[in-house]
């Protein structure tokens, strides 16, 4: 299904980060173009493979829970190989491979790179905790390569970490469906994330903005300390910015994504203009009216395209917490708070 089929309320079929991407589409935010590959599919690769059949086989020989990460481990690999080592049935593979032309149509690029995305059901979901639990990938190419990473994305519901995480809240094991979203990849200049409220003390007068060049993983992944700009949401201007110095940056290469040492002219540099830090606030402050709560807004800039039609969004799920931050965060926090008057 293509993404302006779905909506915010077909979780069920796409699963909430491809549901999420539908209702941006709709009410007219810039999403890259791009389709899902249906908790149907999933559900029918299970059946016409007998995979379902072989994961419980393979958890009912359990006799007890595992212990320790190489235990959840060693579980985690003995069912992804139940799922890698089967053949998506022929006609799932027809479907997923005339989506992928249709998308290189729209694009006008044959064998177009795309992201290819997990997209649990209960993920993203204010209720529940998978977020960040599952595979994607950037910069995947040709048809073989997609059926490869939609497998992938489907065992990726197998980590040791969403094991684990079921085990310890009571739910099944083989629970939860799984969509994939297959999205044109976006040559990154700069990527990030841009939350509706204050993460640190639930502030929601001000929207926080980190960044970083290259794609929006060195942000999410925590591997670098990125730039932080402090927006007032009612009138959209930038009231305090931390210039970090940032050392690393995930670049898309012809074989996916790599991590790589920023030049060094650029690391102390800002890797998002005034302009396009006010147009990233403005598409956040009107996510969130639209949801009616604080959102957590991946965002990502187009290196080839100008302003402001080089600006996206790739996902937004519910801030329905203060998240818990490292004591260098907090301090940071708390200087811009006394600087700013923040709460």
């Amino acid at each position: 299904m293509w993404f302006e089929e779905l909506g915010q309320g077909d979780v069920k079929r796409g699963g909430a980060k491809c549901a999420n991407l539908g209702e941006l589409d709709r009410i007219g935010m810039p999403v890259p173009p791009g389709f899902v590959v249906t908790t149907e599919a999933y559900d029918s690769f299970l059946k016409q493979t007998n995979g379902g059949t072989e994961i419980n086989e393979c958890l009912n020989m359990l006799a007890r829970k595992p212990k320790g990460i190489t235990e959840y481990e060693e579980l985690s690999q003995r069912l992804w190989q139940i799922i890698i080592e089967k053949e998506i049935p022929n006609e799932i593979q027809h479907s997923i491979s005339q989506a992928y032309a249709a998308l290189g149509r729209k694009c006008e690029v044959l064998d177009v790179p795309v992201a290819v995305r997990s997209s649990g059901v209960a993920e993203d979901l204010p209720t529940a905790a998978f977020a960040g639990q599952y595979e994607s990938f950037l910069g995947v190419k040709g048809k073989r390569n997609l059926l490869n990473k939609v497998k992938e994305c489907w065992a990726s519901l197998f980590t040791a970490r969403a094991i684990s995480y079921r085990m310890q809240n009571k739910l099944p094991i083989l629970a939860g469906l799984m969509g994939v979203i297959v999205q044109r990849t976006i040559n990154a200049r700069s990527a990030g994330v841009a939350f509706t409220m204050l993460p640190s003390t639930g502030d929601a007068s001000w929207i926080m903005i980190e960044a970083n060049w290259g794609t929006a993983e060195s942000v999410v992944q925590g591997i670098v300390a990125p730039d932080r700009y402090y927006i007032n949401k009612e009138t959209l201007e930038i009231e305090e910015k931390n210039v970090a110095k940032k050392l690393k940056q995930i670049s898309l290469t012809k074989a996916g994504t790599m991590e790589e040492k920023i030049p060094l002219h650029k690391q102390s540099a800002p890797c998002v203009l005034d302009e396009e830090l006010a147009k990233i606030a403005e598409m956040a402050r009107q996510v969130e009216q639209h949801y009616g709560s604080p959102q957590d807004i991946e965002w990502v800039i187009e290196q080839d395209m100008p302003f402001p039609k080089n600006i996206f969004l790739v996902q937004t799920r519910p801030l329905s917490a203060v998240q818990k931050k490292s004591p260098v965060d907090k301090a940071a926090d708390l200087i811009c708070s006394r600087f700013l008057g923040l709460k």
